[in-house]
């Protein structure tokens, strides 16, 4: 038998111990999560989002665990079984407490995940555009007023928007694409994502006309919280490689709870 396989078979009370102890800094992680107010730590959102190292190593030793009582069931060894079953229990009832602590801190106070919108406040004297309703019609302006020209409108959910471009007569070949930034702080939203899924190329049959709808979401905050971000309009010439900005507008917006 592997050296690795019989040491795992012969230290079963670690594994389970190991569990328990993970289980304990995971709920003192969760405590002070609870205690500090709007402020959560990075440590407590990567257990949210699963991306914490603890709740990946937990579960790896749960199915360990499993795979060696099914083992030891299978040998009828009932001193490991005993003795392993206790120590699981108390790794268990451990573990569905710290998910139930994560569970109802997520239902009742989850939004403190992102605050990004309770900290870039509406300014006063700044105007802005509401993003259209999710069935208005889109339409393109030719009489040359470039504040019709970008459109954005509400998606399915806080967060998810969709935009169409009024493509102007005096561009050439080439790609469009949507930046955002908060404008207090100009600060980029979502840059990654908002570029890849607002993309689109531009052909010389595409003047004067309107651009296909394109959705994107803006990550930055959660819903209700609403802030401003200035919505920019690229287009990079495909011969040249030149970029250029073709429109730019204000829109009050807020962040899609992922």
């Amino acid at each position: 038998m592997n050296k690795s396989i019989r040491y795992y078979l012969l230290k079963w009370w670690l594994w389970p111990l190991i569990l328990i102890v993970l289980q304990i800094i995971q709920f003192f992680i969760i405590r002070k999560c609870h205690n500090v107010g709007t402020d959560v730590p990075a440590s407590v959102i990567r257990v949210v989002n699963f991306r914490d190292p603890i709740a990946i190593i937990s579960i790896i030793l749960i199915i360990a665990n499993l795979c060696l009582w099914i083992y030891y069931i299978i040998k009828k060894q009932g001193k490991a079984i005993s003795g392993h079953l206790a120590l699981m229990v108390i790794a268990v009832a451990i573990c569905l407490w710290n998910i139930l602590s994560i569970g109802v801190w997520w239902m009742f106070g989850g939004d403190r995940l992102d605050d990004f919108g309770r900290k870039h406040l509406i300014p006063e004297n700044v105007e802005y555009h509401e993003p259209l309703s999710s069935d208005y019609i889109e339409r393109g302006d030719e009489s040359g007023n470039r504040d019709t020209w970008l459109q954005i409108k509400n998606g399915g959910q806080g967060g998810i928007y969709q935009y169409t471009f009024y493509v102007p007569q005096d561009i050439d070949n080439g790609e469009i694409w949507l930046e955002c930034y908060e404008i207090t702080e100009n600060i980029q939203l979502s840059s990654k994502s908002i570029r890849e899924r607002t993309l689109q190329e531009i052909t010389q049959d595409d003047k004067g006309k309107i651009t296909s709808p394109k959705e994107f979401s803006i990550y930055e905050g959660v819903w209700g919280e609403f802030y401003l971000a200035r919505i920019e309009v690229w287009f990079q010439d495909s011969a040249t490689h030149t970029k250029q900005k073709l429109s730019e507008k204000v829109y009050k917006v807020e962040g899609w709870m992922r």
